[in-house]
């Protein structure tokens, strides 16, 4: 009788682990030679994309497709070519800009990351430091929602 209902147990947990999985992004590191093209495509046409940024995350979401990515409302978003080249140049004034054209100068030879639904689907990039807690979820078909909570920084940034 204990055998069966560990068993029920078992089998339980593991469908509750893959229906939680299914509804994640992926978060995709790129080689860093494929990363690099893709950070001059990011800086040379900018205008493709919505930016949106907070203090340490910058995510890239094209214009010309059905899908968006979803970021929190205290987000700052990249509405020029003069602030997108403020925050690449490290040419920023701000509490908020300054700390991301760090995230751009100094965590940009970190590697862009591609964001990918489950069913392989692409949605956009995103640019944090290695230490950020980042990950994705599925809202529906169409959409992906990006979560960022702080990492820890005994050393600094």
């Amino acid at each position: 009788m204990n055998i069966k209902r560990l068993a029920g147990i078992a089998i339980l947990i593991l469908i509750f682990i893959m229906g939680c999985s299914g509804n994640s992004g992926k978060l995709k590191t790129q080689p860093e030679s494929v990363s690099k093209v893709a950070q001059r495509e990011l800086i040379d046409n900018s205008s493709d994309y919505d930016i949106r940024y907070n203090r340490v995350v910058v995510v890239f979401d094209p214009k010309n497709d059905d899908k968006s990515i979803l970021v929190e409302n205290y987000w700052s978003r990249v509405n020029d070519h003069e602030t997108w080249a403020r925050i690449v140049n490290g040419n920023t004034s701000g509490k908020y800009d300054d700390d991301i054209s760090q995230v751009w100068a100094f965590y940009s030879n970190s590697g862009i990351r591609e964001i990918w639904s489950p069913n392989d689907q692409f949605y956009g990039y995103v640019l944090y430091r290695q230490r950020e807690l980042v990950s994705a979820k599925v809202v529906d078909e169409y959409t992906m929602r990006l979560i960022h909570n702080y990492g820890v920084y005994p050393e600094g940034p």
